[in-house]
């Protein structure tokens, strides 16, 4: 589908394709993060696109809806709970910056909607989607038929023989891009009025993509798919049963893809996904984590862990259980709001999302016809990335959260001010209306530099891992961890090489807090352990080891060996070897 003529007169089409298309398109890395400059240029170029936005408008009368208001409240409340945490302060800045910035773009999107200006956010979001969506079909096809050409800049090198990951590196990230791709062309094709054989050519395409990504949420989301066009019926009947034909379609993907490549020597990577669900292991290692998390939120129901603990205290509380990956997150939205700010802000979160979709709902049924196809169009969207959150963490990526709060707010503010009138204007309507673009500007504007900002910070982390990525000759590693760990929003990773490489982990106590709030993993469980006995602290550093134990991690083989060697009944017992103290996780923070 090429892009709308409208599209291209549309101003702001090229930031969108900066700010919404790129991050998902970007392949090239650099250590310890994969997708740092995906999230940073999303951040930014959100950023960017608001503050030009702001600068250029004149607001009209229009309030903002009910439900956006309900919104922003939740958002508030999400805000504070960041902000009183106990995480340390560094790794809750990124949060809220992000928290605030999707804020403002769900609030001046709605305002733009009720304003009757919507198509300054909705129609470059949509295009910049479709192209990424489309771009990414491309990158998976290489992936999948072609790995070799995959060069790691242009495309991401693919991990898994027969299966699409994307420039994203993940599947279900990938599906779900496709699956908002896919939702997009819908919404252009009748804006555009397109003809269906150019809808199904596009939509065929984006399935045949969800199909090689071998993902069950995909599979969720092409029924989800089929769904929207079973239940809107103010969509026209072709587009209807072109919806309901991908879920065939897909199976006829899944098929081909299965002959294919069973035919070049590869096992099409679906075949296992579908042999783990028919033998009960639908959702991987979640279950285990999700039984471990409801467990935390009854130990701490009322103010929760903090946001930013969960891997820290689910990692020193024992769980004979538990799952032998490192978690930093439960792979459940509603889970990790109770189990990290309690369940009374929980349940006030989500009672304010659920009025908030109450309150908007007179935009899918009393609206106008195209009015009414934005927000089914995006309810669609906003449900597909929901239900990835029942099963992982999108929205902790910045290109999926903002987008998803752009789509929110134009749900939000495609309610019919007929029906829901705007509060009544302050004494000041002058002010009111001056106030708007300019905090909008500003905040665009702060986020354009702090992600700059947070680059140049990330790459004084970089260069300890990468030597080579070093302006001139690099400076020996030791200096180039002290000039890491200065850095406010990356430190934590230059506090982890000092830990993990110390001869004598005891000396540099003062770098395990940070690191083991962002995630705890064997070799930092082993420094902290040492570190604890070498303190004289022999009942917290074998709580640390019985914990190390419970991951069964082959790298910590070598560190538990000395329970099994010859001569093992020797006093005074090694730390690794004594009972399990189990102390709360509170006693273990450094």
């Amino acid at each position: 589908m090429t892009p709308p003529l409208s599209a291209d007169r549309n101003a702001f089409l090229p930031l969108a394709l900066l700010a919404v298309a790129l991050p998902f398109l970007i392949a090239g890395s650099a250590p310890p993060t994969s997708t740092y400059f995906n999230q940073a240029l999303a951040f930014g170029g959100c950023g960017l696109w608001l503050m030009v936005w702001a600068l250029g408008t004149r607001p009209g009368t229009a309030g903002s809806s009910a439900a956006t208001r309900w919104l922003l409240g939740v958002g508030v409340l999400l805000l504070l709970a960041t902000a009183l945490s106990s995480a340390p302060w560094g790794q809750r800045l990124a949060p809220l910056g992000c928290l605030l910035l999707g804020g403002a773009l769900m609030h001046a999107v709605a305002r733009s909607c009720r304003d009757g200006r919507g198509s300054d956010w909705t129609l470059p979001l949509m295009c910049a989607l479709l192209t990424a969506g489309l771009l990414s079909v491309v990158i998976g096809a290489v992936q999948v038929f072609a790995p070799e050409l995959a060069d790691g800049r242009w495309v991401a090198f693919a991990t898994t023989p027969g299966r699409a990951i994307g420039n994203m590196r993940q599947p279900n990230q990938l599906s779900t891009l496709l699956l908002w791709a896919a939702a997009a062309a819908v919404w252009l094709s009748l804006r555009e009025r397109r003809s269906i054989v150019q809808l199904a050519l596009v939509l065929a395409a984006l399935v045949f993509g969800v199909a090689m990504t071998a993902s069950r949420t995909g599979l969720v989301g092409v029924v989800l798919l089929a769904l929207w066009g079973l239940l809107d019926r103010r969509l026209p009947a072709p587009v209807r049963g072109l919806l309901l034909a991908m879920v065939p379609f897909y199976a006829l993907c899944w098929v081909g893809l299965e002959q294919w490549l069973a035919s070049h020597g590869v096992m099409f990577y679906g075949d296992d996904q579908l042999k783990k669900t028919l033998h009960g292991d639908a959702s991987s290692s979640r279950g285990r984590i999700w039984a471990n998390t409801w467990a935390l939120v009854q130990a701490h129901p009322w103010t929760g862990v903090g946001v930013g603990a969960f891997n820290f205290v689910w990692s020193m509380t024992p769980f004979p259980g538990r799952p032998v990956a490192f978690f930093d997150h439960s792979h459940n939205l509603p889970l990790q709001l109770a189990v990290e700010s309690g369940l009374p802000l929980a349940g006030a979160v989500l009672a304010g999302v659920a009025w908030a979709g109450w309150r908007a709902r007179r935009a899918l049924v009393d609206a106008d016809e195209d009015r009414a196809r934005d927000a089914r169009t995006a309810l669609f969207m906003l449900v597909m990335v929901g239900v990835h959150s029942l099963l992982e963490y999108p929205l902790w990526y910045v290109y999926f959260l903002l987008p998803a709060m752009m789509l929110a707010g134009w749900l939000t503010g495609s309610v019919p001010a007929s029906v829901e009138p705007a509060r009544p204007p302050a004494a000041a309507p002058g002010w009111r209306l001056r106030l708007g673009p300019w905090l909008w500007s500003v905040t665009g504007a702060l986020a354009l530099v702090a992600s700059v900002w947070s680059t140049v910070e990330y790459w004084t982390v970089s260069v300890i891992f990468e030597p080579e990525l070093s302006f001139g000759e690099a400076e020996p590693l030791s200096a180039r961890i002290e000039r890491g760990r200065r850095s406010v929003l990356w430190g934590h990773h230059a506090d982890y090489a000092r830990a993990t490489m110390a001869k004598a982990p005891e000396e540099v106590f003062d770098a395990f807090d940070r690191p083991l709030h962002h995630l705890a993993d064997t070799r930092l469980m082993i420094a902290y352990a040492r570190a604890l006995e070498g303190r004289g602290e022999t009942a917290r550093a074998a709580h640390v080891a019985a914990r190390l134990r419970e991951f069964r991690n082959p790298a910590s083989a070598e560190f538990f060996s000395v329970c099994d060697a010859p001569g093992s009944d020797r006093r005074p017992t090694p730390f690794q070897c004594l009972p399990d103290p189990e102390l709360p996780a509170a006693l273990m923070r450094p």
